[in-house]
C-alpha cells in the first residue's frame, strides 16, 4: 500500500506560508472586542436601565452602530458632570446635590474646597 496526496497532512509550507501572510477575512476585522472600555461599558449600562435589560433590545444596541454613537454621547456628557470623589465629599459636607455642585461657579468650589480642607488640617 502507496500513501497518495490524499493521505498526506491537511497543509503544505507554501500553504502553511500563505495563510501566515495573507490579509484577514472579513469576519476578523469586523469582530467586537471581547471587553469594553469604560465609556463603552458605561453607554451599554445606561440603554440596558431605559430598555429595562430587555435582551432583544439589547441585541438591537450590539448590532447598531448609531444607537452606540448616541448612547456614548449621553455616557460621556453624565461622566463629565459627574463630581470626583474628593469633591463629592466636599459637596456632602456643605450639604449641595451633585446637580447644584456642577452649577457653583469655580471660584467658588474653590473656596469651599479650600475651606473643607483647613477645618480637617490638610491644607498647609
Amino acid at each position: 500500500m502507496t500513501t497518495t496526496n490524499s493521505h498526506a497532512a491537511p497543509w503544505t509550507l507554501t500553504r502553511y506560508i500563505a495563510d501566515l501572510f495573507s490579509p484577514p477575512t472579513n469576519l476578523a476585522r469586523n469582530a467586537r472586542p471581547a471587553l469594553l472600555t469604560g465609556r463603552e461599558a458605561a453607554a451599554r449600562a445606561l440603554y440596558s436601565d431605559a430598555v429595562q435589560g430587555s435582551k432583544l433590545d439589547m441585541l438591537n444596541y450590539d448590532a447598531t452602530p448609531h444607537l452606540q454613537r448616541t448612547w456614548l454621547a449621553e455616557a460621556d456628557r453624565r461622566i463629565a458632570s459627574t463630581p470626583s470623589i474628593p469633591d463629592l465629599l466636599v459637596l456632602r459636607h456643605w450639604g449641595y446635590t451633585e446637580a447644584e455642585w456642577t452649577a457653583l461657579p469655580a471660584i467658588v468650589k474653590a473656596d469651599k474646597r479650600e475651606h473643607f480642607y483647613q477645618t480637617r488640617g490638610l491644607a498647609s
